[in-house]
């Protein structure tokens, strides 16, 4: 174990002494959940603000999980624990200048650094040693293979198809599911509504869920009665002004009443023409408080 232990010690003084400094940065894989960013800020107290922003896009939609408290630090990282390896997970830094400039790194997707043993030498002892690298560059000096055991076993990761679901705009994130169950939400927006799914490519989906318009409501004030005229109630009429005008189903207004002097009014529906649909406007001391519908039936 203490091998082990020690191996992963000498990485981290490896990766911290030979990354390269912003704008170029490691991203790495941890396990099947989690992402490691690092980064090494060359611009000392120069460098007011580091920001680690994600996206499953390589060039849009790119959204800030974590920004440093410390940017000044000469090394830093950030871990990303809702890291998901069955997703084609983007990563890049913005960073800011004292001087006001700010950057954008290039983006990368994280990749698991695997231990390669490059060459192998004999040290004055006639132990052998090798040079270790990793996947993303890295370099140490020879290191006594009596000392340690190299672990070269790359991580299995079961790969499921996943879908990203948009809510309208690809820039609204829904939903992150697998593919049973993208089936299943398919399955329901098929049959049991109106919503629409435009897929734009094997892994990104838009949702356009249906809104229904709104259930029509009587008007409390200008409505038709049970004796199939039209009746209009104000409570009010005495200290408020209220003004009433009424359209056709083409919005053509049909006549206005001006002034109520009455709290309760009631017009005969022949002044309506024939049956069907009319709307109103009701101003309250000139000022419009509600806009609805009746309808005026037929006698026949």
């Amino acid at each position: 174990m203490k091998k082990y232990i020690l191996l992963f010690f000498l990485l981290s003084i490896l990766s911290a002494s030979s990354q390269d400094s912003l704008p170029k940065f490691t991203a790495r894989v941890l396990n099947e959940s989690k992402a490691q960013i690092s980064w090494v800020n060359g611009f000392g107290a120069g460098c007011t603000q580091i920001s680690v922003q994600r996206s499953y896009d390589s060039i849009r939609f790119f959204q800030t999980i974590f920004s440093s408290l410390s940017p000044e630090l000469p090394q830093n990282g950030f871990v990303d624990n809702s890291y998901m390896p069955q997703l084609k997970i983007y990563y890049r830094i913005f960073y800011v200048l004292q001087d006001g400039s700010f950057f954008f790194t290039k983006s990368k997707t994280a990749k698991f650094i695997n231990v390669v043993v490059s060459s192998t030498v004999k040290n004055k002892d006639s132990f052998a040693v090798t040079q270790i690298t990793d996947s993303a560059g890295f370099s140490t000096t020879p290191i006594d293979l009596k000392l340690i055991d190299i672990p070269i076993a790359t991580p299995k990761v079961e790969v499921k198809k996943i879908y990203s679901i948009y809510k309208r705009k690809t820039t609204h994130l829904a939903y992150v599911i697998d593919e049973p169950a993208f089936l299943k939400f398919k399955d329901s927006i098929n049959t049991r509504t109106k919503d629409t799914l435009l897929q734009l490519d094997n892994e990104i989906i838009i949702w356009n869920p249906y809104i229904p318009p709104p259930a029509w409501r009587p008007s409390l004030n200008v409505f038709s009665n049970n004796t199939g005229n039209v009746e209009l109630l104000f409570k009010e009429y005495k200290i408020k002004k209220y003004k009433v005008i009424f359209f056709d189903n083409n919005n053509k207004e049909l006549f206005r009443i001006k002034q109520i002097n009455y709290g309760k009014l009631t017009l005969d529906k022949a002044n309506f023409i024939k049956a069907g649909w009319y709307y109103f406007e009701l101003y309250e001391n000139d000022k419009l408080i509600e806009k609805n519908k009746f309808f005026v039936e037929s006698d026949f």
